[in-house]
């Protein structure tokens, strides 16, 4: 699917990891995105708002339309100010998970 302003925003979940001095901090937050799929690496295109804490997540695991994703955050940058672009590479899936 290419990445292209024809791609549907959809509704999201990201569960994700924000490392601090006193360990990791897991938060959530509920978005709409454009997300498409390069090989291991996922794009999502989130529209705003969106939390600040996201730009700086560490691991995330994105659940949209029946898919779910896990992965490491290789860069996160503003497109705009309506738009968080945010580059995630694919990890394995842990153990016990459910991957739709």
């Amino acid at each position: 699917m290419p990445d292209t302003p024809a791609t549907p925003a959809q509704h999201c979940t990201i569960d994700y990891l924000q490392d601090t001095l006193f360990g990791a901090n897991p938060l959530s937050c509920e978005c709409q995105a454009r997300i498409t799929q390069h090989g291991e690496c996922v794009t999502l295109r989130i529209l705003s708002p969106w939390p600040e804490t996201l730009a700086k997540a560490h691991t995330l695991t994105i659940k949209a339309e029946g898919r779910t994703y896990h992965g490491v955050l290789l860069e996160a940058q503003a497109s705009g100010a309506d738009e968080l672009v945010l580059a995630v590479e694919r990890q394995p899936q842990r153990p016990g998970a459910i991957d739709h």
